[in-house]
């Protein structure tokens, strides 16, 4: 489910607000908002599982794996940063995750209060079910054929 435009757009969107945001001598404060965002997500998925009544212990584990690989992930770009000394690459993960995790929030409280625009909605799936979230589903295949899961969720 990869839909090239949507993904053009994220990739583009975060590339110039990286720019401007490097050239601006931002700080860490960037990467507490992606925490704040990550922390909302959280908070409504938990509320979304609960309203449903579709709590897995499985499925919120591997939430925090992923937020944590996405943490990682920033922390390597800052590291390529500092290392060529380019200022770019890790506000440009940074914007890209934001970007991922507030399309995981419009979805959750979409479902939560269902008074969304549908357009809004499709939108946030089209970016929930992007590249990233591509790669995130296969380090989590990969982890559980090393430790032998048969099931995606437990």
């Amino acid at each position: 489910m990869f839909d090239g435009t949507v993904e053009s757009v994220k990739l583009f969107a975060s590339s110039l607000i990286a720019s401007g945001v490097a050239l601006m001598g931002a700080s860490f404060k960037y990467i507490f908002v992606l925490i704040i965002l990550m922390i909302i997500d959280t908070a409504f998925g938990w509320v979304k599982a609960k309203k449903l009544k579709k709590w897995k212990s499985g499925s919120a584990r591997w939430g925090f794996i992923g937020k944590i690989i996405e943490l990682i992930f920033v922390g390597m770009l800052y590291l390529l940063d500092a290392a060529f000394d380019i200022t770019f690459l890790e506000y440009m993960g940074i914007f890209y995750f934001g970007a991922c995790e507030i399309a995981s929030i419009i979805e959750n409280y979409a479902e939560i209060n269902e008074n969304l625009p549908d357009e809004t909605v499709e939108i946030a799936e089209k970016i929930k079910f992007s590249i990233g979230t591509s790669i995130m589903r296969k380090i989590k295949n990969i982890l559980n054929d090393l430790i032998g899961n048969d099931k995606e969720d437990r």
